[in-house]
C-alpha cells in the first residue's frame, strides 16, 4: 500500500502535464485571479496609503473592491473546476477498471490539487511582488496623489492570499472527491460524455425565463434616481440573470422543439442537421453560455462605465459649483456688495491676476419637501429626491443678475428648477398658492440637468421684497435677517503667463503657486468680513473628488480585466467541450452518407449560432440596462448622456471584436481536437 501511494505524487504531476489543455488555462486564470487578489491586499494593507493626502477615499474602495473579488472569484474558480472534473472522469473510471481503488485516487486527486495550490501560489506571488509597486503606482496616478512614496510589502497580503486560495481548493477537492465516490466506474465512464442535463418543465421554465427577463427589462427601462435606485438595479440584475439562465436552459431547447414540430419546416434537409445539432447542443451547452452571456456583459458595461466616467470626470467633480471660485455671507450685517467686489479684484491684481465672468446675487434659502405641486415644510426624512433646496429672490434682483426684463404681479412667481420640470401652473408653499408665470429653462446661477432628482434646487423668482418676506416665513426664515449673498468669478485664462482650462492653472512658471496664494489671501480676508458663511475653491474640492474617482477607475480597469478573463476561460473550456463530442460525432455523420466537407460546414455553422447568442444576449442586456445605469451614474453627477452613449456604442463595436477574435482564437483548439478523429 505505502508503495501504491508513493506512486501517487508522479501520477498526479503526470496527469496534469498529459491533460495540458485543459489544466493549464485553469492555472492560468488561477494565477491571475491570485495576483490580483494578492495586489488588492498589499495595497490595502499598506500603511503609507494612510499618509497620503486623500488616501482614505482610495483605501475605501480598494476594500470593496477586495470583498467583491473574492465574491466573484469564489464560484468561477468552482465553476471551471467542474470542467475539470468532467473531462477526468473518463480517465478516473478507467484507473478505477484497472484495479486501482478509490482512496489511492483519492489521494492522486489530493496530490493533484497540492501541485496546482503551489504552482498558482508561487506565480501569483512572484508576479505580485514583482508588478505590486506598478499598480500601486498606477494607482496614486489614476487618484492624483503624490508617486514618491515608498511601497512596502505586508505579510498580511499574503497569509490572506494563501488561505483564500487554500479555502478554494479545498471546496474543489471536496466536490471532485464526493462525485467521484459517489459513482462506480461504468458511470465514470459515461459521464465524461454527459453534457448538462436539460432541466424538467420546459415549458413552465421558459415562461418563467420569459417573465423574470420582461421584469427585469421593465424595471431597467422605468427605474428612476431616487432612494430605491440601488435598491432596483439589484432586483432587475437579478432578474435578468435569472431570466438569462431560464431562457438559455429551458426557451432555445422549447423554442427548437417547437420548430421541430413543424413538419414542413423540420423535414428539410438544410433544416433537419441545423436544428436536430442545435437541440444536442443547446442541450449540453445552455448553462455556460448563459454564463458566457452575463460576464459578456459585466465586461461591457464595467468598461463603459469606468470609459464614461474617466473622460466625464470634469463635469462630475464641478457639477455643484457655479463658478471657480466661491463666496457666501448670510446675515443682516453682511459686507457692502460694491466693496468687497472691489477688495476682491484689488487682491487679484496684487497677485497678477484677472478675474472674468463675476457672478453675485442675493437670495433667501429655504428647503422644503416636493409632493406635486406642494413645497412642504415636513416630508419624509430620508427621501434624498424628495427634499429641494429653495432660492428666493425678487425680481428684480434676477432681471439685474439675468440682464431680463421680466414682470410680475402679486401671487406670480418665476421659478427654475435645476432637475426635472416643475411641471405645474400653480405652487403651493405648504398651503400658500401662487400662479407659476413663467417656467425657465436656464440659469446663469446653475446648470439644468432634467435627470438630476436628488437633491434638484428651485430658483424662484417673486414680485417684491414684501412677497419674498411672505414666502419665506412660511418655511420660518426670516428674509430681512437671513438673507444670503453670493460671489463668485473665474479666473481670465488669458491674462499673464501660462495658462489655465476652467480654473485651473497648468505651466510650469509657478503660476500654481500665484493661484494659491490668491486663494488664500481672499479665504483669510473674507473670513474676517460679518456674515461670513463659505469660501469654496474649486480646485480643492476636484483634488479631493479625483482621488475617490481615480480610485474607482482603477477597480474599474481591473474588474473588467477580470471579467474579460472569466469570459475567455470559459469560451476555451466550452470549445474543448464541444471538440471531444464532436469527434463522435464526425464518425456518426460520415456513416450516414454526409461528406466531410459538409460536415465541417454544418458543426461550424452550429458552433457559430451557438455561440452568437451569448452575444446578441449581452448587446441587448447592454441596451436596456444602459438606461438604469444612466440614472446610477446620476447619483454621482454624471449627466453626460451624449457620451454615455457615444461610449456605449464604442464597448459594444470593440467588445464584439474582442469577442469575435476571442471565438476564433479558441475554435482553433476545437478543430484541432476534431481533425484527430475526423
Amino acid at each position: 500500500m505505502s508503495k501504491s501511494l508513493s506512486l501517487m505524487p508522479r501520477m498526479a504531476a503526470n496527469n496534469i502535464r498529459k491533460n495540458g489543455s485543459v489544466y493549464f488555462p485553469y492555472i492560468g486564470v488561477s494565477t491571475f485571479a491570485m495576483f490580483t487578489f494578492f495586489v488588492f491586499g498589499l495595497i490595502m494593507k499598506n500603511d503609507i496609503i494612510w499618509t497620503l493626502p486623500k488616501g482614505a477615499y482610495a483605501v475605501v474602495l480598494i476594500q470593496i473592491g477586495y470583498v467583491l473579488l473574492g465574491l466573484i472569484m469564489l464560484p468561477f474558480l468552482y465553476y471551471t473546476n467542474s470542467f475539470l472534473i468532467k473531462r477526468r472522469k473518463r480517465e478516473l473510471g478507467l484507473y478505477s477498471i484497472l484495479g486501482l481503488e478509490k482512496k489511492h485516487i483519492g489521494v492522486m486527486m489530493l496530490w493533484e490539487s497540492l501541485i496546482i495550490y503551489c504552482i498558482v501560489m508561487v506565480g501569483a506571488v512572484i508576479l505580485g511582488l514583482l508588478f505590486s509597486r506598478l499598480i500601486f503606482l498606477l494607482l496614486l496616478n489614476l487618484a492624483r496623489m503624490p508617486v514618491d512614496v515608498t511601497f512596502m510589502i505586508k505579510p498580511g497580503a499574503v497569509v490572506n492570499t494563501l488561505v483564500f486560495y487554500a479555502f478554494v481548493m479545498g471546496l474543489n477537492l471536496f466536490v471532485n472527491l464526493v462525485q467521484v465516490g459517489k459513482s462506480n466506474p461504468v458511470e465514470l465512464m459515461g459521464d465524461s460524455r454527459s453534457g448538462e442535463k436539460a432541466p424538467k418543465g420546459i415549458g413552465f421554465w421558459s415562461l418563467a425565463g420569459l417573465a423574470a427577463m420582461v421584469f427585469g427589462y421593465r424595471m431597467a427601462l422605468r427605474a428612476q434616481l431616487n432612494n430605491w435606485i440601488f435598491t432596483d438595479f439589484f432586483l432587475a440584475v437579478f432578474l435578468v440573470v435569472m431570466g438569462t439562465y431560464l431562457l438559455f436552459t429551458s426557451g432555445s431547447i422549447a423554442f427548437l422543439r417547437l420548430l421541430k414540430k413543424k413538419k414542413g419546416f423540420y423535414y428539410r434537409p438544410e433544416n433537419f442537421i441545423t436544428v436536430s445539432g442545435m437541440l444536442y447542443r443547446m442541450k449540453k451547452s445552455a448553462a455556460s453560455l448563459s454564463n458566457i452571456c452575463v460576464f459578456s456583459t459585466m465586461v461591457i458595461i464595467t468598461v463603459v462605465c469606468t470609459v464614461s466616467v474617466y473622460l466625464g470626470m470634469e463635469s462630475i467633480l464641478t457639477s455643484g459649483f457655479s463658478r471657480g471660485f466661491e463666496l457666501s455671507f448670510i446675515g443682516a450685517d453682511k459686507p457692502d456688495a460694491g466693496q468687497l467686489k472691489q477688495e476682491v479684484q484689488a487682491i487679484a491684481a496684487r497677485n497678477g491676476i484677472v478675474l472674468k465672468e463675476e457672478l453675485d446675487y442675493k437670495y433667501v434659502g429655504a428647503r422644503a419637501y416636493k409632493r406635486d405641486n406642494m413645497l412642504c415644510m415636513e416630508g419624509e426624512p430620508h427621501d434624498s429626491a424628495g427634499w429641494v433646496y429653495m432660492s428666493l429672490m425678487t425680481l428684480d434682483e434676477y432681471n439685474r443678475l439675468e440682464d431680463a426684463e421680466e414682470t410680475l404681479q402679486p401671487g406670480e412667481v418665476l421659478l427654475f428648477s435645476s432637475g426635472p420640470d416643475f411641471a405645474g401652473g400653480i405652487v403651493s408653499f405648504d398651503g400658500t398658492e401662487y400662479t407659476v408665470k413663467k417656467e425657465l429653462t436656464e440659469s446663469s446661477i446653475i446648470d439644468k440637468h432634467a435627470n438630476n432628482v436628488m437633491g434638484s434646487k428651485y430658483i424662484i423668482v417673486l414680485a417684491n421684497q414684501e412677497e419674498l418676506l411672505r414666502v419665506s416665513a412660511v418655511y420660518h426664515v426670516d428674509g430681512s435677517t437671513q438673507e444670503s449673498y453670493y460671489y463668485g468669478f473665474w479666473l481670465d485664462t488669458a491674462a499673464g503667463e501660462g495658462y489655465m482650462e476652467e480654473g485651473i492653472i497648468r505651466d510650469e512658471s509657478g503660476r500654481d503657486e500665484m493661484i494659491d496664494e490668491f486663494s488664500l489671501e481672499i479665504e483669510q480676508y473674507a473670513a474676517a468680513l460679518p456674515g461670513f458663511a463659505e469660501y469654496r475653491d474649486r480646485r480643492e474640492n476636484m483634488m479631493f473628488q479625483e482621488s475617490m474617482y481615480g480610485g474607482l477607475l482603477f477597480i474599474g480597469i481591473f474588474f473588467g480585466a477580470i471579467f474579460l478573463i472569466c469570459l475567455l476561460i470559459i469560451m476555451y473550456y466550452k470549445q474543448i467541450t464541444e471538440g471531444f463530442e464532436d469527434q463522435n460525432n464526425f464518425e456518426i455523420m460520415q456513416k450516414v452518407g454526409m461528406g466531410d466537407r459538409e460536415i465541417r460546414r454544418t458543426i461550424r455553422k452550429q458552433i457559430s449560432m451557438v455561440f452568437g447568442l451569448p452575444l446578441l444576449g449581452a448587446l441587448c442586456h447592454t441596451a436596456v440596462g444602459m438606461r438604469m445605469v444612466y440614472m446610477l451614474l446620476g447619483a454621482i453627477g454624471f449627466f453626460e448622456t451624449g457620451l454615455l452613449i457615444a461610449c456605449t456604442l464604442g464597448g459594444c463595436l470593440v467588445f464584439a471584436a474582442v469577442y469575435s477574435i476571442c471565438y476564433k482564437r479558441t475554435s482553433m483548439t476545437y478543430y484541432r481536437i476534431v481533425r484527430k478523429m475526423g
